[in-house]
């Protein structure tokens, strides 16, 4: 059958963008087309592998969409990998000739011309140690030496050889050319119908600005303005613009390009034996975390100080109101899915190249004003805002530009702030209230004693006391004080709310006495019993808050330990005068070592040792009797020890 198809390039007037934070906008374009057509889109090609990925083809009459075609671009380096020889890498003179090895060449040097085929390339050095890189041609008259650098012409006698690098040069220098690609869009059926294409590219990202307004009462009014650049080469004219809060997963994937396997070559398999086949142990792949987003952001540090015309009420007019009237949002909003999407309410014209402020958001009870003491940033004071979404609308992050009245106050950021959010911003420093610091530790006590299996449980608190000294009138006052892992908090003034490194107290009044904030520390430590000295019971039997019980216990242990020092000490004397008899006995031996045997000296040398063995003996078996006493008394103490369990 034959088709009667028609190809027309398509004239796709865009009719709608939808831009989102993620750097992406979904593009409508609408035409008509008659029976069977084939539509030539042009394509970017930065965008072609994104609009491969999310093009979507309406037919709202009725036909059907057939296919879509396009060129296909091979990857530079599939195309060169089947010629013979490959000058991708731009090889030097050398690498380039060794792959051309066996090619059959003519050349030119000053000493006149020759020619054979490629058998090497050689760098050497003559004995004056000047550079010489031979070519050694092969020819039927045998082997020739050239030398490259002196070379005029080198020429391949393959002509096919000298076209296919020339054509791959050419190949290499138009693969930095990046054209267009034009889709071809193969529609079917009868009369006239409507065509929608809608696809996804990558734009500059769409942001917010927003300007806050206070009032009399301090009482903000935010309006929001939505900038966006058209960074195409086509206008976008009378579209329907609108713009999504949220940010969705995006990537880019190489859709266009052809992909190859590349398979691995294998040897011819021998016919010897096979050997033992063994195969490595699998184990579960791990599973891939998901990627988590987060937005954080933080306040600028705003110094200024008002001038005279600023306070002026004349300055504007004494007729004027305080604030400038609202401005009026130019969108409206709706919650579709996960994000929030603002539809301005008239077709715009962006034209290309080009960006434009669209008013997309007007709040006019965002919150109200307070102080904020922040110890982060020099324990200053700064004028504040309470931010409270009350919306049902997605605030995107952005820059804020605050005005008290007519005049301008300072700047701060926005975080995301989805609906029902409250979040704290700062934007100048606060010239009516100053808050004076100050902390002291207090001493570290004894909570609680435990004893259980021969050790002893303790529980220690320490406690530090922060002041405040607030000076200056406001409505509010929000300190910011650190938050510290292990202490916590038992005295302190109205909590506002607490994150994971601070804690905000909220004051609405305050007069001279010190705001105080009193914190402790709980922390246990265990010891062994049985290694108790006399000074370590008698510590903790002075602790005034000790129970009758526990008392009761550490004397009774006290005493055991005691006897068993006390039976060391004999002991030891018991040792030390066995030493100086032993001492005395060696004195008495050296006087006798130069007496004569039968003198009356050497006898009553010799009485002397006989009644100081008799001592040492005698003494010996008291510290044997000692040693035995000090391991009963070592072993009733361990035993007592053991039998206690008290809390």
């Amino acid at each position: 059958m034959r088709d009667s198809s028609s190809s027309t390039k398509g004239t796709f007037p865009i009719k709608a963008v939808t831009l989102y934070t993620a750097g992406l906008a979904q593009i409508v374009h609408e035409t008509e087309v008659q029976g069977n057509q084939i539509l030539l889109f042009p394509v970017e090609h930065k965008d072609i592998n994104d609009i491969l990925k999310s093009i979507m083809i309406e037919d709202l009459d009725g036909g059907t969409v057939d296919s879509v075609n396009f060129s296909s671009e091979n990857p530079l380096s599939a195309t060169l990998s089947d010629l013979r020889v490959n000058p991708s890498g731009s090889p030097g003179i050398i690498e380039f000739l060794l792959r051309t090895q066996g090619e059959e060449v003519s050349v030119v040097t000053e000493e006149g011309r020759f020619s054979g085929r490629i058998f090497s390339v050689e760098d050497t050095y003559n004995a004056e140690g000047y550079r010489r890189i031979n070519l050694n041609l092969m020819n039927d008259d045998g082997l020739i030496t050239v030398n490259i650098l002196e070379l005029k012409n080198l020429s391949f006698q393959d002509t096919f050889l000298q076209e296919e690098l020339l054509r791959a040069l050419g190949d290499i220098a138009q693969s930095r050319v990046k054209t267009s690609r034009l889709l071809k869009i193969s529609l079917k059926g009868t009369g006239t119908r409507r065509i929608r294409l809608s696809y996804i590219r990558a734009v500059p990202l769409w942001k917010t600005s927003y300007r806050i307004v206070l009032d009399e009462n301090d009482i903000p009014r935010l309006e929001g303005w939505a900038l966006v650049q058209n960074s195409g080469s086509e206008s976008w004219d009378n579209v329907n613009l609108s713009f999504v809060a949220g940010q969705p997963n995006a990537f880019i994937m190489d859709l266009a390009t052809p992909r190859y396997v590349y398979r691995e070559t294998v040897e011819i398999a021998s016919a010897g034996p096979l050997g033992a086949v063994e195969y490595d142990k699998g184990i579960a792949p791990s599973l891939s975390a998901k990627s988590e987003l987060s937005y954080r952001s933080s306040a600028p540090e705003m110094m200024y100080e008002e001038s005279e015309m600023m306070a002026e009420d004349s300055y504007y007019g004494k007729m004027e109101a305080y604030a400038p009237a609202p401005t009026v949002s130019m969108a409206r909003g709706e919650r579709t899915g996960n994000f929030y999407r603002y539809t301005v309410n008239t077709p715009v014209t962006v034209e290309a190249r080009s960006s434009a402020m669209i008013p997309i958001l007007s709040s006019p009870d965002a919150g109200s004003g307070l102080a904020i003491y922040d110890p982060g940033q020099g324990g200053l004071v700064f004028k504040s805002l309470r931010l409270n979404n009350q919306s049902d609308a997605h605030w995107a992050a952005g820059p804020v530009s605050v005005s008290e009245g007519r005049s301008y106050a300072g700047d701060a950021l926005i975080p995301e702030m989805i609906p029902g959010a409250t979040r704290f911003i700062s934007y100048a420093l606060h010239g009516a209230v100053d808050v004076q610091k100050s902390q002291e530790p207090l001493p570290q006590r004894i909570v609680s004693l435990k004893i259980s299996d021969g050790m002893m449980y303790r529980l220690d608190k320490m406690e530090r006391m922060t002041k405040y000294r607030i000076e200056g009138e406001e409505k509010e006052l929000i300190i910011i004080h650190p938050r510290e892992a292990g202490w916590s908090l038992t005295e302190h003034p109205p909590l506002d709310e607490e994150t994971s490194s601070a804690y905000r107290f909220t004051l609405d009044q305050w007069d001279e006495t010190p705001v105080l904030v009193k914190e402790e520390y709980l922390f246990s430590s265990e010891f062994r019993l049985t290694s108790f000295a006399l000074t370590d019971f008698s510590y903790y039997l002075e602790w005034a808050e000790l129970s009758t019980g526990m008392k009761t216990v550490l004397e009774k242990m006290a005493d055991l330990k005691r006897s068993e020092e006390r039976i060391k000490t004999e002991s030891a004397a018991l040792t030390a005068r066995i030493g100086r008899l032993e001492r005395d006995q060696s004195r008495v031996r050296e006087n006798m070592g130069v007496l004569e045997y039968d003198s009356d000296l050497y006898k009553k040398y010799s009485g002397q040792l006989e009644a100081q063995e008799r001592d040492i003996q005698s003494l010996n078996r008291q510290v044997e009797e000692k040693e035995r006493e000090l391991i009963k008394a070592r072993n009733d103490l361990t035993r007592y020890i053991g039998s206690i369990e008290l809390n």
